[in-house]
């Protein structure tokens, strides 16, 4: 069962998306559940009596991702807690194996072939020269920082959805920490001097967490991102003292491409039974209602992808 130490206390935000618009953030303390999603027992049920104590200490307490085999309802009020579960979607997770070359035997052979193809063009373009940086330590810290968010404010990420890596000296204050505690690492792709991809994780005893990766969308054609991904898994690896990796909630084909398994998830978030709470709750939940209905509709007037790449690209100029 989950003990109290194995939660600790996170900024933690609810995003108000209108498709992909990111137009409100609702920023708030949490405690955060830290135990890895494929660690965690117990049904919600049994999980939400021992963080009751939590919330009278922090007002807010977040599972950032809960297994599940059924989805679970989105809304739960008692006398003691609100609880809200905006979102399921897919965990999706790395077992290193013994090394580098025992992990990528793992990944389906039409995936390797066009990696290897994707990597290839890349090196003809750069000269066979791969430029990754690794950072880990306070002061190499602030340099990844530095370089990092020059690349991130580029993405449409960033522009659009307000999840890039965070600009705020909250942020740089927890990377610093990190950095002091050995728990973080920081990863740049340059290319003649100039960082074009990132990526930033944390550790948490033998996981490696990667909670942001991006790259400068002028060099997407070269897949930047990818040739990242591959290299910083590869230093990872090699560090053979993770048992599991992986890239976090959320959809995305690279981390298809690059994982070994999944798990269907959900965001958990508990709250004070407090009116407040529950009008930001129910008008989070009124914005992805809404959403929803506009991407359906996009969908059955078969306009969805046009206006996805015109905002992307939209993102992509602005500034």
């Amino acid at each position: 069962m989950i003990t109290r130490d194995e939660w600790e206390c996170a900024p933690h935000q609810l995003k108000y998306l209108f498709g992909e618009y990111c137009f409100y953030t609702e920023g708030f303390q949490a405690a955060e559940l830290t135990t890895h999603v494929s660690r965690i027992t117990g049904s919600l049920e049994e999980i939400t009596p021992f963080v009751l104590p939590l919330l009278e200490e922090h007002g807010a307490a977040v599972i950032p991702a809960y297994p599940i085999s059924t989805r679970p309802r989105w809304l739960k009020i008692t006398r003691y807690y609100l609880r809200y579960v905006p979102e399921v979607t897919v965990y999706y997770l790395i077992d290193p194996g013994q090394s580098f070359d025992s992990y990528m035997q793992q990944i389906p052979g039409k995936v390797r072939h066009e990696l290897r193809r994707k990597l290839r063009r890349f090196a003809e373009y750069s000269g066979g020269q791969i430029d990754l940086r690794i950072y880990q330590s306070g002061q190499e810290a602030q340099t990844f920082e530095r370089f990092a968010q020059a690349v991130s404010r580029k993405t449409y990420q960033h522009r659009l959805l307000g999840v890039g890596l965070p600009d705020t000296s909250q942020f740089r204050a927890d990377l610093i920490d990190r950095a002091s505690r050995g728990t973080m690492r920081g990863y740049l792709l340059f290319y003649q001097g100039t960082a074009i991809a990132y990526a930033y994780a944390i550790t948490r005893g033998d996981c490696l967490q990667f909670r942001c990766i991006g790259y400068d969308p002028s060099w997407r054609e070269l897949s930047a991102g990818i040739v990242l991904t591959y290299h910083a898994l590869r230093s990872a690896i090699g560090e053979r003292r993770f048992a599991i990796i992986d890239f976090g909630f959320g959809e995305a084909r690279y981390k298809r491409d690059f994982a070994t398994g999944s798990l269907p998830c959900a965001t958990v978030f508990l709250f004070r039974p407090t009116s407040r709470n529950l009008l930001t709750v129910l008008s989070h939940r009124a914005c992805i209602t809404a959403s929803d209905y506009c991407i359906d509709l996009t969908k059955w007037l078969g306009i969805k992808e046009p206006l996805k790449q015109y905002f992307r690209a939209s993102a992509d100029t602005i500034g």
